[in-house]
């Protein structure tokens, strides 16, 4: 079987261009094919059949690199690392957490808009989201992002976790109305027939969106969080949690580093083995216990999460970034 270190098609130019002028490109063929079906049928066993694989009852779609070899061996022998840091110009990138995102055949459930900046309890702009499907997408089914929408300077307040639980500060707007800009025609959509193997790159500030699933197949993507250069810590009470890592552990300005941030790829050609990479996590649970109740205590739901937040959406200005 094959398993490429780097990627199949090299980092062009015109990709680095593209990320810099819009917050999002499209690489294809990074991956040889034999990464996906090493992948693929965990991710199948998981959001399909329903196997217990130890994940976190609280995100069972989070954290397989604590579970499962082959996505740790994924993470530090793929061309992953050397991709990413190609396209920002980063000298390093390090690990940060993986999940997956699903939809089932005829879906009509959607994700609003929003941009990933206050999420992650970091400073810096070098944390995108690395989209890589294991199933063939399709413009009505793929990630939508705005073009150039990374060049906002928006705090938006998010929908974490802890976010649920807290009352939105004033000094945080609500998510985006990304919609009110399609009748804009200076405001460029873009969504990418993709194929296994692909991968988009998104910028942390960069808005996004997820629509239903309207063919009979189920779609299916890993995004994986890596870190780049200009990242150092910065956490804020309203940040997702990151298993195995409390807030008192994230020094602020310091870089990430540690066990559970392997070096994934370094221009000088350094990687981390995942010798140090924790397995499991700190905690342990009821046996049994049903992963979908756990998340309906606390799951997202859209037109909830709107009615909370300070008068809904939020305006864009097309103008600060078009």
């Amino acid at each position: 079987m094959a398993f490429n270190r780097h990627p199949l098609r090299p980092i062009s130019q015109d990709d680095i261009d593209t990320y810099a002028r819009d917050g999002v490109v499209c690489l294809r063929q990074v991956f040889d094919p034999d990464w996906i079906e090493l992948l693929k049928p965990f991710a199948e066993r998981i959001l399909i059949k329903k196997e217990d694989f130890g994940l976190l009852p609280t995100f069972p779609n989070r954290y397989m690199t604590r579970r499962i070899a082959e996505y740790r061996r994924f993470m530090l022998e793929s061309p992953l690392g050397e991709a990413a840091g190609q396209v920002m110009k980063s000298k390093q990138i390090r690990f940060f957490f993986d999940e997956f995102f699903a939809k089932t055949p005829r879906s009509e459930s959607k994700t609003v808009w929003h941009n990933d900046r206050m999420g992650w309890p970091v400073a810096g702009k070098m944390v995108p989201s690395l989209w890589i499907p294991f199933t063939p997408i399709v413009k009505a089914n793929s990630l939508e992002c705005i073009a150039k929408s990374f060049k906002l300077d928006a705090r938006y307040w998010l929908f974490s976790s802890n976010a649920r639980k807290m009352i939105q500060p004033p000094d945080r707007v609500s998510h985006p109305d990304g919609d009110a800009l399609r009748a804009d025609p200076r405001v460029q959509f873009l969504t990418w027939d993709m194929e296994p193997g692909d991968m988009l790159i998104v910028h942390p500030w960069c808005l996004h969106y997820s629509s239903g699933n309207p063919t009979d197949h189920w779609r299916i993507a890993m995004s994986v969080r890596v870190f780049g250069d200009d990242i150092v810590w910065n956490p804020r009470p309203d940040c997702v949690n990151l298993a195995g890592v409390s807030f008192d552990e994230m020094i602020e300005g310091e870089k990430p580093a540690g066990p559970l941030f392997p070096l994934m790829w370094s221009d000088d050609g350094a990687r981390d083995t995942d010798a140090e990479l924790p397995w499991g996590f700190a905690t342990t649970w009821s046996k049994g216990l049903d992963p979908a109740k756990v998340r309906d205590r606390d799951q997202f739901v859209n037109t909830e999460y709107v009615k909370k937040e300070r008068g809904g959406p939020s305006k864009v200005d097309a103008a600060a970034f078009v």
